[in-house]
């Protein structure tokens, strides 16, 4: 050590560097745990609406089933008359709309090529195409089909109206509003088995309700 200069020690500190393949790891990893978090919250968001937004349980079923006496036309004609009950399954929530209902009489024993006739709808209760509060009594459908006594109409008939009954399809376009939001439209299709037309009278009027299922 020489006189008159100073000595001075420095000590180089090394810090690691992350090397190429840290780096690509560590942003593999961070897009894999940002991709992750993001499906949970889109799984989230998903169940969450399904919850909300589901449809109520729609359940139809007959309360009344009578026919006219075709001896008392002059022309053979004979009328199926049925009034179908459709209750909101939903007590608090969701409202209801049926956008269209069409019904139709099932002979599956028919050895004619025609085994349907389609029985119009020709009174709703509310009018279609309004909502249904939730709580609210089960809408009321009435429809009705004309039959000519003779011929192929005949072979359909056969002895279903008081004997072994018809199939009745009914198959309905309803919208729900849940909380104020109207969801999609839904398809329901349902059959009442064993249907009977008894002569419109008091017979007709103790007849019990008939519950339908999904077709």
């Amino acid at each position: 050590l020489e006189l008159g200069k100073m000595h001075t020690d420095t000590t180089t500190t090394t810090i690691p560097k992350a090397t190429a393949d840290d780096t690509k790891l560590w942003t593999t990893r961070n897009y894999i745990l940002a991709a992750l978090g993001g499906t949970l919250v889109v799984t989230a968001i998903i169940i969450i609406v399904s919850v909300v937004l589901g449809p109520a349980h729609i359940s139809f079923y007959i309360v009344h089933a009578s026919s006219t006496d075709p001896r008392a036309s002059n022309d053979g004609t004979q009328y199926l008359n049925l009034t179908i009950a459709a209750a909101n399954g939903s007590r608090k929530r969701a409202a209801v709309r049926y956008q269209s209902v069409f019904v139709d009489l099932k002979n599956s024993t028919s050895v004619t090529r025609r085994n349907t006739i389609h029985a119009p709808v020709y009174a709703t209760t509310p009018p279609m195409n309004h909502y249904l509060p939730p709580g609210a009594e089960p809408a009321s459908i009435k429809a009705s089909a004309l039959l000519l006594t003779r011929g192929e109409n005949q072979d359909f008939i056969g002895r279903r109206v008081n004997v072994s009954g018809f199939n009745v399809v009914v198959t309905a376009l309803v919208r729900f509003r849940i909380h104020g939001v109207p969801t999609r439209a839904y398809d329901i299709k349902v059959s009442c088995n064993h249907v009977f037309f008894p002569v419109e009278g008091p017979s007709s009027l103790r007849a019990p309700p008939i519950n339908c299922t999904a077709y």
